[in-house]
């Protein structure tokens, strides 16, 4: 027997035979559209990409580089055959390598730069023009030790637009020194620098100085036909400009920031005045320090002085160091310092002092910038003598130093406050006073091999030479140089240390030493708290 089903007066069998049909329309729908969208997709890649840039990237182009000249081919650069980028050299201010364009690329969040000999041909081009350059068949090559495209022709550079804005970055000369080949040809800005030999008053920029940032510098170069080479140079500064490389006869290179133009230097301080009388030992003291505030110490610390003779820093600068030597501390770590009070980075920072006035007798302040008696949401000092103050977590220090979220230790090794005459100092310069707390480990403060370590002043608790004996000890930890007042106890409490003696201003010497009082700080002290009582520094004379 058949079973016949009926659908709307339709068989099961026609039904399914109306289904089929429909179902074969569909995928013949479905087959065209595939086809369809598969077509357009091969034509856009066709059209859009298909065929490689013809601009490759200077980073790129560097890297092609190996020690050895190079021919530039399309096969080498991947069916590239053109660089662009903007002039960082400035021609019109006269203080640009003669007959080389200097250009810089940023592609691929790559900053990079190349020099173009172009001979006479050079004047023609302008600090900020845009410009595209067939590189085919150059050479890439080191000439004096700076990497070239040499063989370009004007022909083959053509302008694109001009006056477009360069910033330089911002980099130490440290960080230059570790990586040449990051900054070769580039603009650049070595921030807080200071000019050695330091400059007298009204010395010009003409010939080569060097810059110093920290315990690494580079050269500024200012061609003697410079339009602003007879200008005074100043003797601390921001000084951006193309770094540019040279290689003596020795293959020894040598790096070189050459501004260009006046404004590239800000920041400046001018060399001392010399109708002022130079800061000398005695001249200020350091009375006060807080190196463990209640809560985070970032940007909190802060370093009591009192001047013991009438001060314009503006005539007369000086500078304020701390160290901190913490066994993982670097640069030099588990070691002494390498270049002592200067070796910056994690070890050393400094305040330099080029503004304000202070009177006799005045207590003033140095330190971070939030300016507060005792931490976060303590009583505001801002209105007392404050001659610098830096936000040292997200700043480095002046000249040299790194940013940090404390400047001096709270535990461990000792470190030290060190007060110098002048911004330019180095690692043979001896402070003018100096303090250190903390503890007695050795090793990462004084190397008795290798002679390194932090230089002590002349004061009531060191001697630059061993009173029985007569023998030089100018180093912490070196012959008698043993002090170290104790880490304040407990930590995170607050605890200002006053360190109370008795000075005679007149023959700038100590008639009772320096003691050392641990006073504890609530949020709500006053100024007059660390400024008054017994235990503070009494002035005579």
């Amino acid at each position: 027997m058949i079973l016949i089903l009926k659908f709307g007066g339709k068989s099961l069998n026609h039904f399914l035979i109306q289904v089929e049909k429909i179902m074969k329309k569909i995928f013949l729908f479905l087959s065209l559209l595939s086809i369809g969208l598969l077509w357009s997709a091969c034509k856009k890649h066709d059209f859009a990409a298909g065929q490689p840039s013809p601009i490759i990237a200077v980073s790129d182009l560097r890297a092609l580089y190996r020690g050895a000249d190079v021919t530039l081919t399309r096969e080498s650069m991947l069916g590239a055959h053109q660089i662009v980028g903007i002039v960082i050299s400035n021609p019109d201010s006269g203080n640009a390598p003669s007959g080389m364009v200097v250009l810089q690329n940023n592609r691929r969040s790559q900053v990079n730069g190349i020099i173009l000999p172009l001979g006479t041909a050079a004047a023609n081009y302008h600090m900020g023009d845009s410009l595209m350059i067939e590189v085919e068949g150059l050479s890439l090559k080191r000439v004096n030790g700076a990497m070239q495209l040499v063989g370009v022709t004007e022909g083959a550079v053509t302008k694109v637009s001009a006056n477009n804005a360069v910033k330089p970055r911002v980099v130490s000369s440290f960080t230059i020194k570790q990586n040449p080949d990051a900054y070769e040809s580039t603009l650049v800005q070595v921030n807080k620098a200071t000019v050695t030999p330091a400059p007298k008053f009204g010395d010009s920029y003409a010939g080569d100085k060097y810059l110093v940032n920290g315990a690494d510098s580079v050269v500024l170069h200012t061609e003697a036909n410079a339009h602003f080479a007879s200008a005074p140079i100043p003797s601390l500064a921001s000084f951006a400009g193309v770094l540019m490389v040279s290689q003596n006869q020795a293959g020894q290179r040598t790096l070189q920031v050459w501004p260009r133009m006046l404004s590239d230097v800000s920041d400046v301080t001018a060399p001392p005045d010399p109708s002022a009388l130079p800061i000398q030992a005695g001249d200020i003291i350091i009375t006060g320090i807080i190196a463990d505030v209640k809560g985070g110490d970032g940007n909190y610390e802060y370093f009591q002085f009192m001047a013991t003779r009438n001060i314009d820093f503006s005539k007369t600068p000086a500078s304020v160091v701390t160290c901190t030597n913490a066994g993982s501390a670097s640069p030099n770590t588990g070691d002494a310092p390498g270049s002592g009070w200067v070796t910056g980075g994690g070890r050393t920072y400094a305040f330099n002092l080029t503004e304000g006035k202070v009177n006799k007798g005045d207590y003033f302040y140095v330190g971070g910038s939030n300016k507060r008696i005792n931490g976060a949401n303590s009583t505001d000092i801002s209105s007392a003598k404050w001659i610098r103050a830096i936000a040292y977590v997200t700043n480095d220090g002046d000249g040299f130093g790194s940013k940090s979220s404390g400047l001096l230790p709270n535990s461990g090794n000792a470190g030290g406050l060190a007060v110098f005459s002048g911004i330019t100092i180095d690692d043979s310069t001896a402070p003018i006073d100096v303090v250190f707390f903390g503890g007695s480990g050795k090793t990462t403060i004084y190397n008795a091999t290798t002679n390194k370590g932090y230089r002590i002043a002349d004061n009531d608790h060191y001697s630059t030479k061993d009173a029985a004996t007569g023998t030089d000890q100018p180093f912490l930890f070196q012959g008698t140089n043993l002090y170290i007042i104790p880490h304040p106890t407990p930590a995170d409490a607050g605890i200002f240390m006053k360190l109370g003696g008795s000075f005679d201003a007149a023959s700038k010497t100590w008639i009772t030493p320096r003691g050392n009082t641990y006073y504890t700080l609530s949020i709500s002290s006053d100024i007059s708290e660390i400024e008054t009582g017994d235990s503070v520094t009494k002035l005579t004379n």
